[in-house]
């Protein structure tokens, strides 16, 4: 019996082994599920990163988004830019056509300027040269009329008291207009010649005389009376009629170099006007012809 008591059953050996092994797996399971506990913490760790990175991607999305509203707005400014460029550079050529265009215009006009010049002067030139023998012409008829003929002098006296002669200037040269539309070329002749002689609008008084004379067919009188007027006012509105007068007065003369010449000169000198533009066909259908 004591044998027996001695050693540990078979009973006893197994649930030691049990003990043990139930220990052993505690302990497995502990440390299990510490593991399972670290894991956990990872994954929540890895999940928060995962979560940051995320907000980081979603920032970075924004920023990204922002630059390529950025650069459209860029390029949509470079376009406009360069649609004002183009603009301004079609402006730039239309002023360019425009300068180039006054500048021609500056041209013409003193081209013009130069032939208003010479015409000047070259009629001063003739006015003087007529004067000067006008002026020996009246010495020697003076002369000759003191002693052939005594009774001019008061012939032209009295015919100085005309009754116009008590009116103002202004009222003698609206009379004297007046008389010229109504035909009365001869008294309104006098009173021309009486406003030339007190130098009242003497251009305009001398231009109608040359009118006058040009109406009655005195062509060489009415071209010195042209002449004069436009030695002292070749700036007047009626020179065009006075220069296309002065033409035919030369054609009627028989003058055929004058009258072209006054031609072309109204031509240059006055192209847009009504008798510029007649001068210019005639000028044309004389080379047609």
């Amino acid at each position: 019996m004591a044998a027996l008591w001695g050693e540990p059953s078979a009973f006893e050996l197994q649930s030691g082994a049990t003990k043990k092994e139930l220990k052993t797996l505690q302990s497995t399971n502990k440390n299990l599920e510490n593991l399972a506990i670290d894991y956990s913490a990872r994954i929540q760790t890895l999940e928060q990163s995962i979560d940051g990175m995320q907000s980081v991607l979603d920032g970075q999305a924004l920023r990204i988004k922002s630059l390529l509203d950025t650069i459209g707005k860029q390029e949509t400014s470079i376009q406009s830019l360069q649609s004002s460029l183009d603009y301004q550079g079609e402006l730039v050529k239309q002023h360019s056509a425009t300068i180039a265009d006054m500048q021609k215009a500056i041209d013409q006009l003193n081209a013009k300027l130069s032939d208003l010049t010479t015409l000047t002067t070259k009629l001063n030139q003739e006015i003087l040269a007529e004067l000067r023998a006008e002026s020996s012409g009246q010495s020697k008829s003076s002369s000759k009329s003191q002693t052939d003929k005594p009774s001019t002098k008061q012939a032209d006296t009295g015919s100085q008291a005309e009754a116009f002669t008590k009116l103002s200037h202004k009222e003698v040269f609206d009379e004297a207009r007046k008389l010229y539309k109504e035909k009365k070329l001869l008294e309104s002749k006098k009173r021309y010649e009486w406003l030339v002689q007190r130098n009242y609008r003497p251009a305009t008084s001398l231009y109608m005389l040359g009118e006058i004379e040009y109406q009655r067919g005195k062509f060489a009188e009415a071209i010195g009376f042209y002449k004069k007027s436009a030695s002292i006012d070749d700036k007047a509105s009626y020179m065009p009629i006075l220069l296309w007068h002065t033409a035919w007065a030369f054609r009627y003369s028989k003058d055929m170099d004058n009258y072209n010449k006054f031609l072309d000169s109204l031509i240059r000198l006055y192209p847009e006007s009504e008798q510029g533009k007649k001068a210019k066909n005639l000028r044309q259908n004389t080379s047609k012809g």
